[in-house]
């Protein structure tokens, strides 16, 4: 009490503290039921739970739909993309093949028949060739001959196609003149005695050598002219036994041994 006495001041702090202490728990309690009523209120301008989850739902059928037609819208695109591609093919397809058709007509009609042609003149030509020792003969003096070849069909095809690969670019004359040729070494004892044998004596004729003469079909032309020849016409000499394409030639002992009787087209004929 001396203590008090002595320090007056504390006495009103005392009360000022013990009036805290009593006062707290009520103060306490009214901050809690505050906070709570505070939390339970919705904040301004928010929508209920319930609307907010029909807006939710909203939102999403809406983007559902809107995924759902441009898929679909995409789809759409994407089958008349392979139905134009399919149709553009399709059209290709049939002009390559109108074309191609068009081509094999034109071709067909530009290229005369070979053994066709050959068959379509067979009664007309001989038969029998006629000889004497030193020429061949034409059919109407088949009376002077010494020997008589007789001619099969594939002797004759044969002939048409070495006239075929020898002289396909060569004139008219140039053709019967190659036939000339062949005819000539047939009734020469120094070469030998059938139409075939003569064709494919070794090294004699390149078309053979190198194969163009089993690839060929004798053109019209060609056909023609064995006929010519068959039949008497001549071209070059009875004694002509050879040619050559001077531009085209790597063996030169033919020109600079040989006694030269023609030029007809690229070829030079010798005797």
């Amino acid at each position: 009490m001396e203590f008090i006495k002595r320090n007056q001041w504390i006495t009103p702090l005392l009360g000022v503290l013990f009036i805290f202490v009593m006062s707290l728990p009520f103060w306490m309690d009214s901050k809690i039921t505050s906070e709570q009523s505070f939390t339970e209120l919705p904040a301004w301008g928010a929508q209920p739970a319930g609307s907010v989850s029909h807006a939710q739902n909203v939102r999403t059928g809406t983007t559902f739909m809107t995924w759902n037609e441009n898929h679909t819208q995409k789809l759409i695109r994407q089958v008349k993309t392979e139905q134009a591609a399919a149709l553009k093919a399709e059209q290709h397809k049939k002009k390559a093949a109108h074309i191609k058709a068009n081509t094999a007509t034109a071709k067909a009609k530009a290229m005369p028949a070979a053994v066709t042609a050959s068959s379509s003149i067979s009664d007309s030509t001989p038969t029998h060739l006629y000889f004497t020792r030193t020429k061949l003969l034409s059919q109407s003096n088949k009376s002077q001959a010494t020997w008589t070849y007789a001619l099969s069909d594939k002797e004759q095809l044969l002939l048409e196609r070495i006239v075929m690969a020898e002289a396909e670019g060569e004139p008219y004359e140039g053709k019967v003149a190659v036939a000339n040729v062949v005819l000539n070494r047939l009734r020469s004892a120094n070469f030998p005695d059938t139409i075939k044998d003569v064709i494919y004596q070794r090294y004699q004729f390149s078309p053979v050598t190198n194969g163009r003469f089993e690839r060929v079909t004798p053109n019209a032309d060609s056909v023609k002219a064995v006929r010519a020849a068959l039949e008497g016409q001549k071209e070059v000499p009875d004694n002509t036994y050879y040619f050559v394409s001077l531009s085209l030639a790597t063996d030169f002992d033919i020109p600079n041994t040989r006694t030269k009787v023609a030029k007809i087209g690229h070829h030079t004929f010798y005797k």
